[in-house]
């Protein structure tokens, strides 16, 4: 039985634990003469907080490495793949882009033959559009639209980055070309120009009010020193901030906001209401920032206001105001955007060049 002879101490272990260790432990301590009680307690207390301190580091570290989709994103295969086979039954049209800067960029519909995840999203298009072999590999961005309710004339925008995987001619009039599956599809309204994601840093303020409530304190459109308070305004100081600009373009622009900031206003954020927005972004290319004055409508509302967290809202440009000529009266003149604004399209688009050649692309 030798191999068994640590069974023998078994019950002096236990003894350890027999009613009055507690005291005797307590004894042996403050008469300065260790005992095994005291050992096992001093040994039990520091592995318990070393576990409780590493539980709380690996969570730290957890938590700080996820990284949360945006409201917008659609990250489930499942769902992903819904949409998509949605989009071939309902024979929806797909817009294809390249980047703005490729010289040779334009956008051309195509035709979804078929979705498969192993194999991708095979497309045809008009031979006219004169593909190349150089296409493969390079990013496209697409844009397709769903009619997810039929009782309703509604329609839903998506929109995802993929990659040519093949290109090749079917017969003397058609072109297919096969796209890698998407890592997430995002819930768009439909894009007319380039949307940039600006670092916080290059937003500067950002002002927004309600139109009813500049119409409430009598203000005038011309003037914006009559606007009074606004609704909600961007402070750079906290981190993270409570507002940001997620992306925009000359054609509009997409706040996210936290549900705090909503509280007593919920009911202004419904889409179709109408906001004025005072715009500052930072221009490393001039000596002073651009400023920008926005008549926006609201076209989506991401997120369930009735819950907690971030709220996500898209906001379409319907006019822009620039400096009235004449003297002594409104301060802006307002230009409709029925083809964007100029100055922020362009803006967008120095972003976009920037970001673009700072990765090396």
């Amino acid at each position: 039985m030798g191999d068994f002879g640590a069974l023998d101490n078994i019950p002096a272990l236990w003894s350890l634990f027999e009613p009055g260790w507690w005291n005797r432990m307590l004894d042996s301590t403050t008469s300065g003469h260790p005992s095994p009680e005291a050992l096992i307690l001093t040994v039990g207390i520091f592995g318990l907080a070393f576990a409780v301190i590493a539980a709380g580091f690996l969570i730290k570290i957890r938590i700080g490495n996820s990284d949360a989709s945006p409201t917008t994103w659609i990250v489930r295969p499942g769902e992903i793949r819904a949409l998509l086979d949605t989009a071939l039954t309902q024979r929806s049209k797909m817009r294809m882009s390249f980047v703005r800067d490729d010289p040779g960029a334009r956008s051309t519909d195509a035709t979804i033959l078929s979705v498969d995840p192993a194999r991708g999203i095979e497309l045809e298009m008009t031979s006219l559009v004169r593909a190349t072999q150089g296409w493969v590999g390079k990013l496209v961005a697409c844009d397709f639209r769903l009619r997810l309710d039929p009782r309703k004339d509604y329609h839903s925008f998506y929109n995802f980055v993929s990659s040519i995987q093949a290109v090749r001619l079917a017969n003397d009039d058609f072109v297919h070309m096969t796209l890698s599956w998407p890592k997430h599809l995002e819930l768009e309204q439909k894009r007319a120009f380039l949307r940039v994601e600006p670092p916080r840093s290059f937003v500067l303020e950002l002002e927004l009010w309600h139109e009813v409530a500049i119409k409430q304190v009598r203000g005038r459109f011309g003037n914006p020193a009559t606007w009074g308070q606004p609704l909600l305004r961007l402070d750079p100081r906290l981190e993270p901030p409570a507002m940001e600009v997620r992306n925009l373009s000359g054609g509009g622009v997409r706040l996210e906001v936290e549900g705090e900031l909503l509280q007593g206003h919920k009911a202004l954020f419904e889409p179709s209401n109408r906001f004025l927005m005072r715009l500052v972004l930072a221009e490393p290319e001039a000596d002073q920032p651009l400023e920008f004055f926005l008549a926006l409508r609201l076209q989506n509302a991401y997120g369930d206001p009735g819950t907690a967290g971030k709220k996500a809202f898209g906001l379409r440009v319907l006019s822009f105001g620039v400096p009235a000529d004449a003297p002594g009266g409104d301060v802006l003149s307002w230009k409709p955007a029925a083809t964007g604004v100029p100055p922020l399209d362009d803006w967008a688009f120095r972003r976009h060049l920037a970001m673009y050649r700072s990765r090396g692309e």
